[in-house]
This record gives structure tokens, C-alpha cells and sequence, in this order.
């Protein structure tokens, strides 16, 4: 594996910018008007350290697991490495946090620490709270977003919801993925229940966030923006809002009745990532919208 491939899959980028975006897209909902300011960007990079830290940290602590994942095989040559730089991501997430964020955020910064740092040697073990706590490490940078501002977008509560919701289901299904990587290293909930139970539960999660996601629908700003960008397509403003956050129903949708009914599944924990794009970009869409 080629030097920045192997970057790219210990630090995990792709996950680390969705987090980056999402709560800065958050933080636009909860913090005054300007599009950029200092709780926004710091709370951002707070967030991707803390991610970014997290994912070295463990693949620097459970390298014995990675090494054997048949369909993505990573061989990690210094553990302590990956380890160190992870710890000194976290560090720098809580000093962010410490300097530029209110309380609340500091709290979750130093939470995702300790929890990663139990997780990695603990809990990841034993799937009664591995998953459960993972989905929550990872819906916590749209909490932080929320409490750096002052406001709070009525739509915020049920989105954290929903996205701990859809990443329950995807750690449930990365552990059938991976159930021969784990065997005699965790107890996951597939080696308890089965593999069909086990993506049934999965598509069960799933279609209960979409179910939050929908009832939310609500809350979305479909009233035409009085903003200079929508002059042009003010018409349009409410129907683009519906069709994204739609969108961003759909795949996790899709997934989550597949699963239910039974179906394959490998690879299909992406629908979740991609449901989560579209719904980054109408949380974007629904930001023009709320000032003059």
C-alpha cells in the first residue's frame, strides 16, 4: 500500500472532512449570521482533530483487527506512532476547545478522549456497547455545532437524532462485514444473534431515523428567502430544500428496507454516508434562507 493511500485510510479524510462540514453546517444554525467566524471555525477543527485522532488511535491500538479485514487489508509497521499522533490530535481538539468554545463543546472534546481511549482497549469488545457508544462518538460533532452559538435551529435536536440513529446501523453492518477480521478478537453482535437478526436490527435502526428525519420535515424552511442569491430562483428556493433533504431520506431509506426484507448488503453501509451528503447540503440550503 502506497504511502498516502495508507494515510488516507489511518486518518480516515474522507469521514474527517464529512465531520469538519457538517458541524461547521450545524454551527451555522446555531450562531449568528456570519458564514464564517471564530466559534464556527474552530469548532470545525475541533471536531476533525478529535476524529482524525480517534481513527489513528485506533488503528494504532487494534492494528491485529485491520490487518485481517479481507476486503480492505491495512498493515500498520508502528502502532505507537499512530497512537502518539492520535493522542496529540486530541489534545489538540480539547485545547481548541478550551480556547475558542463554550463548555459544552470543551465537554465533548474531552469525552470523545475518554472514550476513545476505553474504547480502544475496552469496549470495543463486547457489542452490548460498542456500537452504542461509537454511534455516539459520532454524532457528537453535530451536538458540539449546536453548542457553540447561542441558538438553537428547531430542526438541530431531531438531526443529532437521526444521525446517531444512521450510524448505529452502520457500525452494526461493518460488524458483519467484518465478523472473520473480529473472531477471537471481539464479540460483536453478529457472532450473538446471526447474520440475518443482525442486518434486520440494522434495517430497523435505519428506518427509524429516516422516520425522525420525516417527521422533522416540519421544521424545514419552505417560506421564499428574501436573500440576494435566490433573486433569480426564488420559485425554486422550497422545492430545492424538499428534493435534497429528500435525498438525503432516500439511501438510508433504501438500505434500511433492504435489510429488513433481507437483502445483500456488502458495501451498502456507504448509502449512509451518502444520505448524510445530501443532508449536509440541505442544512447549507436551508442557512441562505434564514438571513436577509
Amino acid at each position: 500500500m502506497g504511502t498516502l493511500k495508507y494515510v488516507y485510510k489511518v486518518a480516515r479524510i474522507e469521514q474527517s472532512l464529512i465531520v469538519g462540514i457538517s458541524t461547521w453546517l450545524i454551527a451555522l444554525l446555531s450562531n449568528g449570521p456570519l458564514w464564517f467566524s471564530t466559534p464556527k471555525v474552530a469548532v470545525a477543527f475541533c471536531m476533525v482533530c478529535s476524529c482524525m485522532g480517534s481513527s489513528l488511535f485506533h488503528y494504532g491500538r487494534r492494528a491485529d483487527i485491520y490487518k485481517r479485514k479481507w476486503y480492505d487489508p491495512v498493515t500498520v509497521a508502528r502502532p505507537w506512532l499512530l497512537i502518539s499522533i492520535g493522542s496529540l490530535l486530541f489534545a489538540g481538539s480539547i485545547l481548541i476547545a478550551l480556547a475558542y468554545l463554550p463548555t459544552g463543546c470543551l465537554w465533548i472534546a474531552v469525552f470523545n478522549f475518554l472514550t476513545i481511549m476505553l474504547y480502544a482497549n475496552f469496549l470495543d469488545q463486547f457489542w452490548p456497547w460498542k456500537n452504542l457508544v461509537i454511534a455516539f462518538v459520532c454524532s457528537t460533532p453535530v451536538a458540539a455545532g449546536w453548542l457553540s452559538g447561542h441558538r438553537m435551529h428547531p430542526i438541530v435536536p431531531y438531526l443529532v437524532a437521526a444521525i446517531y440513529g444512521a450510524y448505529l446501523a452502520r457500525e452494526i453492518l461493518k460488524d458483519v462485514i467484518d465478523r472473520d477480521a473480529n473472531r477471537g478478537k471481539r464479540f460483536t453482535m453478529v457472532m450473538s444473534l446471526g447474520i440475518k437478526p443482525t442486518l434486520r436490527i440494522a434495517g430497523m435502526v435505519l428506518l427509524a431515523s429516516v422516520c425522525i428525519l420525516a417527521y422533522a420535515t416540519q421544521f424545514l424552511p419552505l417560506s421564499v428567502p428574501d436573500h440576494p442569491i435566490w433573486i433569480s430562483a426564488r420559485e425554486s428556493y422550497p422545492f430545492i430544500i424538499i428534493v435534497l433533504y429528500c435525498l438525503g431520506m432516500y439511501f438510508p431509506l433504501h438500505l434500511g428496507w433492504k435489510l429488513v426484507r433481507g437483502g445483500r448488503f456488502e458495501n451498502y453501509y456507504r448509502y449512509v454516508d451518502i444520505g448524510m451528503v445530501f443532508l449536509m447540503l440541505a442544512t447549507l440550503t436551508i442557512r441562505v434562507g434564514l438571513y436577509n
